[in-house]
């Protein structure tokens, strides 16, 4: 993986070779679904596992940066999964959204986040690395634990960053970078239909892992899409939506106003952000987004109106308050159709804990 992908930049240095744009459009509209665009045009919709089933694919599974998704052991960390660089742009026109990603530079494209210089040292990466479980107890990406739960976002950053110098706590940038590939690959905003409803079991979090033994990258584990229940994996990314949230960093609130954070040094419940818009102060379904134009910032896509429902819009809800301040995302084991990959809240206060909230560590090589 790592070889092709250098070949490829070798190649595009060379001039020898051009950018593949693939994209999805939106309308606006109360449907979730969404149309293909540019290199994506025709695709049929991706066919992720369902437990017992022998058929599985996605038109996806060799184009990069989608195929460069792998699982990798990190003698530290633990199990991770590799995202490659790539290149995307949002457009917003009225109501309707197009994202495109592209595999290689394109003009008026920007560095997909979570690989972009933040300001750290590092320049831009070629490579980043995220938790394929819930961290456990130790703070690491380990099959067959439980989730560590009931603490701090605070106190799981300094945590989970004592692991290592380039381990660090999942973040916005991060949560983007995953999530755009979702939405071109399924061009729908409903996770829990497209792959299937996750959470849990309905009384407690469950130990990582359930997914351990699915043939395939994407799916459930369970006997129907439209069956609770921990095993959801994304890319072999697990419990994006399912058996705890996760404390997500790199933004925060002050009343109506968002803050975020590209270098995770500067990591803080409180300071050191960039204002990259306002946000709606109560919570509710989700129906439509905004887009930043800060510089640097123009992935951190969030909530502006309030006004669906479980099968319309954005089919997950948003958490939201005029004291909260941090920020936590996806499903936990309670049973319900407004967490999905989309489920955002930020109606907490830096000492809120409880115990269907975890945590998901990533590295920046």
């Amino acid at each position: 993986m790592t070889n092709r992908y250098a070949f490829r930049r070798m190649a595009m240095a060379q001039g020898k070779t051009s950018a593949h744009i693939y994209g999805v459009s939106w309308d606006g509209s109360s449907s979730p679904a969404m149309s293909r665009t540019d290199d994506a045009s025709g695709f049929v919709d991706p066919v992720p596992y369902v437990s017992g089933a022998t058929a599985y694919s996605s038109p996806f599974d060799t184009l990069m940066p989608w195929s460069g998704m792998v699982r990798v052991t990190d003698a530290t960390a633990g199990q991770l999964v590799a995202i490659p660089k790539y290149w995307y742009k949002w457009t917003k026109t009225g109501a309707a959204m197009t994202l495109q990603i592209a595999d290689a530079p394109v003009e008026g494209f920007y560095v997909s986040p979570a690989h972009a210089d933040r300001g750290d040292g590092a320049g831009e990466r070629d490579l980043v690395y995220v938790g394929r479980y819930h961290s456990d107890s130790t703070y690491k990406s380990v099959s067959g634990s439980p989730p560590v739960t009931n603490v701090t976002r605070d106190s799981l950053r300094t945590s989970i960053h004592s692991l290592g110098t380039n381990i660090w706590q999942y973040d916005f940038a991060m949560y983007w970078t995953i999530t755009m590939l979702y939405i071109v690959e399924f061009a729908n905003w409903n996770s829990q239909e497209t792959i299937g409803y996750g959470c849990g079991d309905g009384s407690a979090a469950q130990n990582v892992g359930a997914s351990d033994s699915m043939p395939y990258h994407t799916g459930t584990m369970q006997a129907s899409r439209t069956t609770y229940g921990v095993g959801c994996q994304y890319r072999y990314i697990e419990g994006l939506w399912d058996n705890v949230f996760d404390w997500c960093d790199g933004i925060y609130f002050s009343g109506a106003n968002i803050y975020c954070i590209k270098n995770p040094s500067s990591f803080s419940d409180t300071a050191n952000g960039t204002n990259i818009g306002t946000r709606p102060t109560s919570g509710g379904y989700i129906s439509a987004w905004s887009i930043p134009s800060a510089s640097g910032f123009e992935y951190a896509l969030y909530p502006s109106a309030i006004g669906g429902s479980s099968s319309t819009y954005i089919c997950d809800g948003c958490g939201s308050s005029s004291t909260g301040v941090v920020f936590y995302c996806g499903g936990r084991f309670f049973q319900d159709q407004s967490r999905g990959l989309f489920n955002l809240n930020g109606g907490s206060s830096v000492s809120y804990k409880l115990v269907g909230i975890g945590c998901r560590l990533q590295k920046l090589p």
